[in-house]
């Protein structure tokens, strides 16, 4: 039976994941927007593709350190996590400071606070002994 923090993590990383695809989809045209402006992507000629792309390679990267984490107690996978979470915040922070305040901001807003959160409770006590294969299972959660 895994610890509590790594089932919360689980939960809200997962949730986190999903939004991401959401905010894909919401905010996809005026990513290709953006791209369109781009001088060097027209002669390139990447588009939609790029786009997608990313999208799946990021998506899979995330589900594979999920699974590293929470299934295989990976505690190499937990410090990869973390440099990626914040490297993203720092990212997202910028962005505010730039971008108009739309729904596609809104939702990233939201999924980087369920990251945030997801990845704090990687720190429990609980998850940190999980991380380290010193975890023992309750045997009453057996009985």
């Amino acid at each position: 039976m895994r610890p509590k923090s790594i089932v919360m993590f689980e939960r809200l990383f997962l949730a986190s994941l999903a939004l991401s695809v959401v905010n894909f989809f919401v905010s996809y045209d005026a990513a290709m927007e953006e791209l369109a402006r781009q001088p060097g992507v027209a002669k390139l000629g990447i588009g939609d593709g790029l786009l997608i792309a990313t999208m799946t390679i990021g998506t899979a990267i995330y589900l594979l350190l999920w699974f590293l984490i929470a299934r295989k107690a990976s505690n190499v996978a937990k410090w990869v996590l973390v440099v990626f979470v914040a490297i993203g915040a720092v990212s997202f922070l910028a962005a505010l400071t730039s971008a108009r305040f739309d729904a596609a901001m809104m939702l990233a807003l939201v999924l980087y606070a369920l990251e945030i959160a997801a990845v704090a409770f990687l720190f429990k006590e609980d998850a940190k002994a999980w991380l380290k294969g010193e975890w023992d299972a309750d045997p009453a959660a057996f009985d």
